[in-house]
């Protein structure tokens, strides 16, 4: 499987992976089919319900394999990564091959099937995809490995999310109520691999797109989030502790989460003014009279304790764009000025959600929620205008009026934000 594999990506270049219209009737494509044989009607239906999102899905998967042949050759190179940066990722990636070669390649030509019937829940589609068809049967792997596999693939964004400030440490909730973990309980190691898989998963999946820029703080930083996650995992035995050990870490890291609509996580420390308490200023400076009034609280240091510690149980659905919306008004990937201000919108936001929250969840309840936006079109298609109709009293009524449904087998809620009016949509 690894040498056919090896032999198929070594053959193409990742600007024709990039750019090529044709990666789906490729030679390449076949050859992908031919060893993964139980993916071709789930293909075929792809194409035909929405090419262009199988098109983005093949290239993805594609690009994602391409990368990880490199990195594991020693071959790989990135522009934004030093070669002590290029080192780690390469003995990460080793020491998994190491302990059993099929693993990665597994999680990453399955990761991602699942877009291709419900985008927006596609981990978790993908997760059901694999198992009610057995798709993992035919490689012959033992049941923790099999287990590993499935559940990176369920959970394969939880690791970034929290990275970015889109989820929170909370999020283990998922996981430590997910009864398939009984299996890998028997040994510590088996969370510690989950995770150890988890992360170097998610540099490839990031690096999977083109337009990704990674920097050496990532190293740094996903080493962090990497313990943190060990230390509430292993603590499986006694789960309120490990709950609590979440919300610990969650409220420590509260600031980075809400500064992700700055992209803290992609600049900080690249340039000398770049660190992370310029960015925690920002959102400082942004708390005015407004803000006040709202919370009826004088400081930001007393939203954050007395008003934001309910954010811990949200999580956010692809809410980046939007939260960075709120903050500038536009979407953008580049690093901010110094002396660039942020709107207020985006703290309002947080205050109003986190008081909602609070409001709907009954007494006790340990629940998630699960936060979807509803009716943003293609940032790219974002009228520049509509900024305008953010403040307050908009804001405000979205969230008192956003529908709500409860998930009973996670023990999960949804909560939709429908911004249709905003954008004209109606």
């Amino acid at each position: 499987m690894i040498d056919p594999l090896s032999i198929v990506f070594d053959s193409l270049d990742l600007s024709w992976i990039d750019s090529s219209s044709e990666i789906a009737t490729s030679d390449a494509y076949n050859q992908i089919l031919s060893l993964f044989p139980n993916l071709e009607t789930v293909f075929q239906e792809g194409v035909k319900n929405d090419p262009e999102e199988f098109q983005r899905t093949i290239r993805h998967i594609f690009r994602s394999f391409k990368i990880f042949f490199q990195i594991k050759n020693g071959e790989f190179s990135h522009d934004t990564l030093s070669e002590e940066s290029l080192y780690i990722l390469r003995e990460k990636v080793l020491n998994q091959f190491s302990q059993n070669p099929l693993i990665l390649p597994l999680i990453l030509m399955y990761h991602d099937i699942g877009r291709l019937e419900n985008k927006k829940e596609h981990p978790h589609q993908s997760y059901s995809l694999i198992s009610k068809q057995n798709m993992l049967k035919p490689f012959e792997l033992s049941e923790i490995d099999e287990i590993l596999i499935k559940k990176v693939i369920q959970y394969h964004l939880l690791f970034a999310t929290i990275y970015t400030g889109e989820s929170t440490f909370y999020g283990m909730y998922s996981v430590i109520n997910d009864s398939e973990f009984n299996i890998l309980s028997s040994n510590e190691q088996n969370f510690d691999r989950f995770i150890d898989i988890l992360e170097i998963f998610t540099y490839i999946d990031v690096l999977g797109y083109s337009y990704a820029r990674i920097y050496d703080h990532y190293i740094d930083y996903y080493e962090k989030i990497n313990l943190k996650l060990k230390k509430i995992l292993n603590s499986w035995s006694d789960k309120e502790r490990a709950l609590e050990i979440a919300k610990e870490y969650s409220q420590q890291w509260l600031e980075w989460r809400i500064a992700g609509a700055l992209r803290i996580f992609q600049y900080v420390n690249t340039k000398p003014y770049l660190n992370e308490e310029f960015y925690f200023n920002k959102i400082k400076e942004s708390v005015n009279k407004e803000i006040e009034r709202l919370s009826d609280v004088k400081n930001w240091d007393m939203i954050k304790e007395d008003i934001l510690p309910e954010t811990l149980k949200i999580q956010m659905k692809y809410g980046l764009a939007m939260l960075m919306l709120l903050a500038f008004g536009k979407f953008f990937r580049g690093p901010i000025e110094k002396n660039e201000k942020i709107s207020s919108n985006l703290v309002v936001f947080w205050i109003l959600l986190s008081k909602e929250i609070t409001k709907r969840t009954p007494k006790e309840n340990k629940f998630l929620w699960n936060i979807h936006f509803v009716g943003l079109p293609n940032w790219w298609k974002w009228d520049r205008t509509f900024n305008m109709e953010l403040n307050y009293n908009t804001i405000g009524n979205i969230i008192k009026n956003a529908s709500q449904d409860l998930d009973k087998g996670k023990k999960e809620y949804n909560l939709y934000l429908d911004f249709k009016s905003i954008f004209n949509l109606e």
